[in-house]
C-alpha cells in the first residue's frame, strides 16, 4: 500500500470512528471492552489525540529512521513500553475519557481528524517524525502504526458495543500486513499452511 493510500484507510477508519461515536448512548460509552479495565469511552481517549499529534509533531531528531516493524518490536518485547507502561496508559485514558467527556472524545475524530488528514497529505511520505523511546521514523511509516492502532482499538469497541466487525477492508489489509511482518517468517509461513503447530502469535500485546 502507498503513503497516500494509507492516509485514504486512515481518513475512512477515522471517519467510522466519529460516526460510531456519535451515535452512542451513556449505556454504551460505559460498555465494557475485551481490554480489562477500559470501557469504549476509555478506548476512545485511548487513540483519541493521535489526530491532535499528528496536527502538532514534535520536532523531529537527527538520526537514522526506523521502521513501523522495529518499533513495534520493541515496544513489545519482554521489557518494553508496551508491557512496562500498561498501567500508566491504562489511567491516562480512563482519566482523559472523563476530562473530555463524549462530546470531546467524538471531536477528536469528527474535527481533528479531517485536519490531520489534510495535513498528513501536504508531507512528504520520507518526512521524519518523531516515535517516543524510538527516535525517528518516516510519515510513511509512522501511519502505519497509527491505522494498526485504530483498526485493532475499533475492533476492541465494536465488540465492546455487541456490533459486527465492520472496519474498512484497505485499513483491515495494511493491519494484517504489518501484523505479519512483526512474525518470525519462517514461523508464520508453517503455521499459516497447516505445517505446523507453533504459532507465532500474538505478536503484539
Amino acid at each position: 500500500m502507498t503513503y497516500r493510500q494509507r492516509i485514504d484507510a486512515l481518513e475512512a477508519v477515522w471517519r467510522q470512528w466519529a460516526e460510531v461515536g456519535g451515535g452512542l448512548t451513556d449505556a454504551d460509552w460505559a460498555a465494557p471492552s475485551r481490554c480489562a479495565g477500559w470501557d469504549v469511552a476509555a478506548l476512545f481517549a485511548h487513540v483519541g489525540l493521535f489526530p491532535h499529534a499528528v496536527l502538532d509533531p514534535p520536532p523531529a531528531d537527527r538520526g537514522d529512521p526506523v521502521t513501523a516493524v522495529d518499533i513495534l518490536r520493541r515496544f513489545n518485547a519482554p521489557r518494553g513500553v508496551a508491557r512496562t507502561m500498561a498501567a500508566q496508559v491504562a489511567d491516562a485514558a480512563v482519566a482523559m475519557a472523563a476530562q473530555a467527556g463524549p462530546p470531546g472524545l467524538v471531536a477528536f475524530f469528527a474535527d481533528a481528524g479531517p485536519r490531520a488528514v489534510a495535513a498528513l497529505r501536504d508531507r512528504p511520505a520520507d518526512g521524519l517524525v518523531s516515535w517516543p523511546a524510538a527516535g525517528v521514523t518516516t510519515w510513511v511509516e509512522a501511519i502505519r502504526i497509527v491505522l494498526l492502532e485504530f483498526v485493532v482499538h475499533l475492533l476492541d469497541v465494536l465488540d465492546g458495543l455487541g456490533r459486527a466487525p465492520d472496519v474498512p477492508e484497505p485499513a483491515l489489509r495494511e493491519t494484517a500486513h504489518l501484523l505479519a511482518d512483526l512474525a518470525d517468517p519462517v514461523a508464520f509461513v508453517e503455521a499459516a499452511t497447516g505445517r505446523s503447530a507453533m504459532s507465532p502469535l500474538p505478536v503484539l500485546r
